[in-house]
């Protein structure tokens, strides 16, 4: 195990804290909106002489890993998605123990490698489906589906009901957002182990098992004209403003997007829920899958490491950052938050993943790499499967099936 000794730790008193550092981060609208000089304000009661620099990025998982080719990208950043686990030591300063921290903190398994911690999440985020339930309701749907068949039914009723609304939006043209589908994975199976058993798993795309279930989904709902007409021109801002409106029925996002959409239109926050998959696991319960957002890291570069970390426990540990961004905090014990309401009184379950092994925690991210499927990191073959649904390609659904089997399999023995 490699020791955590050169930690920055938060036992350091507030008085010695001082310097300026640069936050950088994805939240876009909060600059635009003052909601970090509030932030930055709030920190500064505490601690006076940090200077926090806020610079947000649009695209922040393309920019960020291009300003990692050099020593200057921030003092305090989110961790990108897609840097392998035995990378996190050249970019990242580490952060403590992973099993001391995980006495206080949830979702850490992500960011760690060989027991060092060098994440932790800013919020736990459920994955699922966004859904104006008001529109399900109009079209005379009292209850959220809890299988295929009938939720893909209930796609077809509102489409017939109102030809106006769309009635799932894959927002194709963003791309990340169709990493929700894959991000529902141990939800929808209600397995914590999924993941580490896709390592083995040489036709995990094979009828019947839980991820060609789920691209099965995605490619039905294409296939049968419930989504929008010209998926290539999806507008993701736009699409927020008509789910709110009543002109989308539903998306597959995170519980995140719960509260971003609800504040657009006040007036109809209250039709806004959050649901799981329409998929019962084997053990006849329904799961949400949930893990770490974007988590907070310090640049191991950083000439103001103490500050950085102040700064990183302050947002984790006393601000209200989870909350109001409709997440679960990673801070044991706090309260669940208004976005998973609905789900929560339905009886569904939260399920969060377990650690890989030892000394195995980069496996499941290297087949992927080789596979080049970009299971829950890229959003090049969730559009090809909608272009193969929608007529734009000869594909059928079975055969990228057998291909992806074939290409996880050969990732499997390469990565041995």
């Amino acid at each position: 195990m490699l020791a955590s000794v050169g930690a920055i730790t938060s036992t350091t008193t507030v008085s010695a804290q001082e310097g300026t550092i640069t936050f950088i981060n994805h939240k876009t609208d909060w600059e635009g909106n003052g909601k970090w000089d509030e932030y930055i304000a709030e920190f500064n009661e505490i601690y006076p002489d940090v200077e926090v620099k806020i610079e947000t990025i649009t695209d922040y998982a393309g920019q960020i890993k291009t300003r990692m080719n050099t020593e200057q990208y921030g003092d305090v950043l989110m961790l990108p998605a897609d840097i392998n686990p035995e990378d996190f030591h050249y970019f990242f300063e580490p952060l403590g123990d992973k099993e001391e921290l995980s006495e206080t903190y949830l979702g850490l398994n992500d960011r760690s490698f060989d027991g060092v911690q060098y994440g932790i999440p800013t919020q736990l985020n459920a994955t699922g489906m966004v859904v104006n339930f008001k529109v399900f309701e109009d079209a005379g749907i009292t209850e959220f589906p809890t299988n295929t068949e009938d939720f893909i039914a209930a796609l077809a009723t509102i489409k017939e009901n109102n030809p106006e609304v769309t009635p799932l939006y894959t927002n194709y043209a963003a791309g990340w957002t169709l990493s929700n589908w894959d991000f529902a994975r141990s939800g929808v199976s209600g397995n914590p182990d999924f993941t580490n058993e896709l390592t083995t798993d040489v036709a995990p795309f094979e009828e019947g098992k839980t991820m060609n279930e789920i691209y099965k989904l995605l490619f039905d709902v294409a296939n049968q004209g419930l989504i929008e007409a010209d998926p290539t021109t999806t507008d993701w801002e736009q699409s927020k403003v008509d789910l709110a409106n009543g002109k989308i029925a539903v998306m597959v996002l995170g519980s995140w997007a719960v509260p971003q959409i609800q504040e657009i239109n006040p007036d109809t926050a209250e039709n806004i829920a959050f649901f799981p998959f329409p998929m019962t696991a084997e053990d006849g319960n329904q799961y949400l899958a949930v893990g770490g957002d974007y988590n907070l890291a310090i640049n191991v570069h950083s000439e103001n490491k103490e500050a950085a970390r102040a700064f990183l426990d302050w947002l984790i540990n006393d601000s209200n950052y989870a909350e109001e961004n409709g997440g679960i905090s990673p801070v044991i014990g706090a309260e669940m938050p208004a976005s998973l309401a609905n789900a929560e009184a339905a009886g569904v379950l939260l399920l969060e993943e377990n650690p890989a092994e030892p000394g195995k925690e980069a496996l499941f991210s290297t087949i992927n790499d080789y596979s080049q499927l970009g299971v829950g990191s890229t959003d090049n073959e969730k559009q090809r499967i909608i272009d193969a649904a929608v007529g734009n390609t000869n594909e059928t659904f079975e055969d990228m099936m057998a291909e992806f089997n074939a290409r996880w399999a050969e990732a499997i023995e390469a990565a041995q």
